[in-house]
């Protein structure tokens, strides 16, 4: 499994959607609140062994940050 299938596999878990796909953001996804997003950070930290600073966590607003946040981190 690559990095963005397992990062999809992850959101779908948190949001509790099937349909995530890479397109997913805070904007088009009604379950991507605050507690989500903080959920989301926190299975990724787990997920990938790495600590994201608040900094990092707040620009993980779309699917293609969240990738590319990973990739400066791994």
């Amino acid at each position: 499994m690559n990095l963005e299938e397992k990062v999809l596999e992850i959101m779908r878990e948190v949001f509790d959607l099937e349909d995530i796909t890479i397109d997913v953001s805070q904007k088009n996804c009604a379950k991507w609140d605050s507690l989500h997003h903080l959920t989301l950070s926190s299975e990724l930290e787990d997920a990938f062994d790495l600590d994201l600073e608040p900094e990092e966590i707040a620009e993980m607003t779309d699917f293609s940050r969240v990738i590319a946040m990973l990739k400066s981190k791994l």
